[in-house]
């Protein structure tokens, strides 16, 4: 590493310096330098508050933001800027909650600052709150109607919100002024069904065919092409485009699948009944909170939806909260732990269960009152792993487990291009291998966990929505609702998951048995769930 020469007569700029170096101790003290100099000092808190933040510790950095808004008139930019900063460190913090309420009580309808609105608009996606998320990257766009990032992020906001067609005006926009934006092309891709009159099918060919093409612009643009050639039924060259797509993703990812199952089976190893009837906590703890959880793409944000159609009801998204705060309480009681996962998992079944429900549950009512609701969904369908925990530290709460016919559900996951989540979707064998660890630690957990937990069919429940639904809202404790029937007229919330484009419409069937046009393609997959007891038939 470079050192860094410090101009004792210039403090900040030496502080800065050392920030970026990653020199974090020197950084410390030369920015506290600073506030010994010029008490006021807005810049140096700032920094300081970075500086925690780096170092982890968000308690004192936002103690520093929150003094240097004390100092700032209320309606001034700088009061905006530094409030804007600190939704930000809260939000790192996992408080996703508090980081929205910073948000809320900034007034940026009148601001010229394109940056402010476009983090304001970024935290506020990351914290599912995507009408206000569209409301700040609308505000940006008017005042920047040519910048594509801005853009970009405001056909994704429109999309989340529902607003298709604005989304796919927009996507075309992007892509006009950045060609190479590979994205846009996937985000455009998933908007609609395509037609034979009105696709993109053409254009994606001729991208593929460039040489030299990045690896990203060939996994965005074959999984583009793959879609568009699914919905026109033309599956043999859908699926060719689909495994190109899937290699090179799976190549520029490293994981390690053994690792994976490995910490499945330590948390059933760990999880067992002798530990899942001892203590737990408060019985109360918990009550108002649904979550609903399962493999991904296997209805879990139709059944959201559906219960956001009852008044009171709203939705968090698919927070992090319960496996960040789980986190937080494992390291501070074990700090030595580490990166040793299998022993975090051994940790875990020490912590006070009672004190991780009662952060988790205080964070999703803050995020309930923001919402306007009394009972909220958690439907991270990764909290799979947590089901023990979340009975342990939130008796109270409602497990909902979505369940979907296992050839269907992982041809769904493979056939979807996830940001950063779920990297076991791009080759089959690890796909199957993962599914299976997967049935194995719901086996273990319904046997465990009865009271408050419920099973879902997704394809009983698009069969017969009206019976399905009532059932579930009766475990739920919420009353019959008609409305919930119609639940893609009747929410106004968002949602940025894969589904975003179908839960805008009625319920349907086209996707059961969808897998059954890639027989052939999906014997690997078909044979790794056959050799750990599922039957598949692909004659």
């Amino acid at each position: 590493m470079r050192a860094v020469n410090v101009n004792k007569s210039d403090l900040y700029p030496s502080a800065v310096a050392y920030f970026r170096a990653g020199e974090l101790d020197k950084a410390l003290r030369a920015a506290e330098e600073v506030l010994r100099v010029d008490s006021g000092a807005i810049k140096a808190r700032r920094l300081l508050a970075d500086i925690h933040v780096a170092k982890g510790n968000f308690p004192r950095a936002l103690h520093f933001l929150e003094q240097a808004l004390a100092l700032l008139p209320g309606d001034s930019t700088g009061y905006f800027r530094v409030a804007v900063h600190r939704a930000g460190v809260l939000l790192r913090a996992g408080d996703l909650a508090g980081a929205a309420a910073a948000l809320d009580n900034c007034d940026l309808s009148r601001t010229q600052d394109i940056d402010l609105l476009t983090q304001a608009g970024y935290i506020y996606t990351l914290c599912a709150r995507y009408d206000h998320a569209r409301k700040n990257y609308e505000r940006a766009l008017s005042l920047a109607p040519e910048n594509p990032q801005i853009i970009f992020n405001c056909a994704a906001a429109n999309r989340a919100m529902g607003d298709l067609e604005r989304a796919e005006r927009l996507y075309d926009r992007a892509i006009a002024l950045v060609p190479e934006d590979w994205e846009a092309y996937k985000n455009r891709s998933d908007l609609r069904r395509q037609t034979e009159k009105n696709n993109h099918i053409a254009q994606l060919r001729q991208l593929l065919a460039r040489p030299g093409l990045p690896q990203r612009a060939r996994v965005q643009l074959n999984f583009a092409l793959a879609k568009e050639l699914e919905d026109l039924a033309l599956y043999p060259e859908s699926f060719a485009a689909l495994e190109r797509g899937c290699a090179a993703r799976r190549a520029g990812i490293r994981y390690n699948l053994q690792r994976d199952l490995a910490v499945m089976a330590e948390i059933a190893s760990t999880y067992g009944a002798a530990l899942m009837d001892g203590q737990s906590c408060d019985n109360t703890q918990g009550e108002g909170i649904l979550f609903i959880l399962g493999m991904p793409r296997t209805g879990t944000t139709l059944v959201d939806r559906i219960l956001t159609a009852v008044p009171g009801v709203v939705s968090a998204g698919e927070p992090d909260t319960f496996a960040r705060l789980l986190g937080h309480q494992v390291a501070q009681q074990f700090p030595g732990i580490g990166a040793d996962k299998l022993a975090f998992v051994r940790n875990s079944a020490a912590i006070d269960f009672g004190a991780l429900g009662k952060h988790y549950a205080d964070q999703l009512r803050q995020r309930a009152r923001q919402l306007g609701g009394g009972i909220i969904i958690d439907k991270n369908p990764m909290n799979f792993l947590y089901v023990g925990l979340i009975r342990k530290a939130l008796p109270a709460a409602k497990i909902i487990h979505v369940r979907r016919d296992p050839m269907d559900s992982c041809y769904a996951i493979y056939k979807t291009l996830f940001k950063t989540a779920y990297p076991f979707s791009y080759d089959q064998r690890e796909l199957g291998a993962y599914y299976l660890a997967y049935q194995s630690l719901m086996d273990h957990w319904t046997k465990l966990v009865s009271e408050n937990f419920y099973a879902l069919e997704y394809e009983k429940l698009v069969g017969d929505l009206e019976g399905e639904a009532r059932a579930l809202l009766q475990f739920c404790g919420l009353p019959w609702d008609s409305r919930c029937l119609e639940f893609h007229r009747a929410s106004a919330s968002g949602t940025a998951t894969a589904s975003a484009a179908q839960v805008r419409q009625p319920v349907y069937r086209s996707s059961i048995g969808k897998w059954k046009h890639y027989r052939e393609q999906l014997r690997p997959l078909a044979e790794i769930l056959r050799e750990g007891g599922i039957p598949v038939d692909v004659s």
